[in-house]
């Protein structure tokens, strides 16, 4: 999930983050300065619930040469209403400046093109910078970003950012907290746990998000799963 999913989403439905395709693995907003290992795949499939909606998305990712190269869908169905169903599609593409590394820093570019039945085939595109920090051999990584969305439907465009942190308890188990927002929606917390049940090959996540401000009446759930893996050669 990345940045631009998120604000586009919020803004739109509430309105995540949102995402991902190439990110600060799940369940977090942000996008973290690294990319899948050559020859690697994965794909990232959740459910989210809000007070607005509930969805459904998978989001499958390859890494192809010095790009991380992914393509997702998700069903939005509206809770007032059986038949309020939608359809977004995201195209995104992903590289490194500087890989992160253990007790060091790294920074990428994110850019995406994301569509939502209705729009008549038009595009919101977004351009995102991560920078991200690992300290104490990676048992804490710090991810801050700062990026550009343009609405092409609304005829706007304007920034988006966001802030998180990761905290390896155990070998298997790590907890996330997070802020992010948009200039044309609003800010968010963020707070979720993932357990790898398979090492570098199966994880699985939960997170709850609250808009800033509004004491708990704007609230996110989901859960997710992450496969990962060589690509078949």
């Amino acid at each position: 999930m990345n940045l631009f999913y998120l604000a586009r989403r919020h803004a739109f439905v509430m309105t995540l983050f949102a995402p991902a395709l190439a990110q600060a693995a799940r369940p977090m907003a942000a996008d973290d300065a690294s990319i899948l290992d050559a020859g690697h795949c994965q794909l990232e499939s959740w459910s989210q619930r809000s007070s607005a909606q509930t969805e459904f998305w998978a989001m499958p990712a390859c890494r192809l040469g010095s790009w991380e190269l992914g393509a997702g869908t998700g069903r939005l169905q509206e809770r007032e209403g059986a038949q309020a169903r939608t359809r977004s599609h995201m195209l995104q593409a992903k590289t490194l400046f500087r890989p992160l590394s253990t007790d060091s820093w790294g920074a990428g570019l994110v850019v995406a093109e994301q569509f939502h039945s209705g729009d008549g085939g038009k595009g919101d595109l977004s351009l995102n910078l991560p920078i991200s920090f690992s300290f104490q051999g990676d048992a804490v990584l710090l991810h801050a970003n700062a990026g550009w969305l343009r609405e092409r439907t609304a005829h706007r465009g304007g920034a988006t950012w966001a802030l998180g942190a990761e905290f390896a308890v155990t070998p298997k188990t790590s907890l996330t907290l997070e802020s992010f927002g948009s200039r044309f929606g609003h800010s968010y917390v963020q707070a979720g746990v993932r357990h790898t049940l398979i090492q570098d090959r199966l994880d699985i996540d939960a997170s709850y998000g609250e808009r800033l401000g509004w004491r708990g009446k704007e609230r996110i759930f989901a859960i997710g799963l992450t496969l990962a893996g060589p690509a078949l050669h």
